[in-house]
């Protein structure tokens, strides 16, 4: 193959793909991620409103505040569109700056379940999800 082709062939394909991985990044649609603030008070269980994401990605649940600092608390990611399921469990302390973090979740419709052993005493406070929305 004479050298000239070859020049040619191979400034063909860089421009190509140029081409190519600017469309590629034109049209993706940027994820961003969403905050939902809420207030819980529960004796046992406690669910949070429907969320909805647009992408997979990572699912992440804080405690802001709560009146029973330290005291075990059980966070469930449940999908309610399609089959609904529960998708992971996770323990955290009910304190201020606890995660319980979701990696991997596909785009659905998701609720929290919040639980704890049923003694009688109410857990109140505020937390915040962080999703792809």
């Amino acid at each position: 193959m004479p050298r000239s082709l070859m020049k040619r062939r191979l400034a063909r394909a860089a421009v190509t793909a140029c081409c190519a991985a600017g469309l590629a990044i034109t049209q993706a649609v940027p994820a961003h991620a969403k905050t939902v603030k809420v207030r819980f008070d529960y004796a046992h269980l406690w669910k949070t409103p429907e969320f909805k994401t647009t992408a997979t990605g990572r699912i992440t649940f804080k405690v802001e505040t709560c009146n029973r600092a330290g005291q075990k608390m059980t966070v469930l990611l449940q999908r309610t569109s399609g089959f609904n399921h529960d998708i992971a469990t996770r323990t955290i302390k009910c304190s201020a700056g606890q995660t319980a973090t979701f990696q991997n979740v596909a785009r659905a419709t998701y609720e929290f379940e919040l639980g704890k052993l049923d003694d009688g005493k109410h857990f109140q406070g505020l937390a915040s999800y962080t999703f792809t929305g």
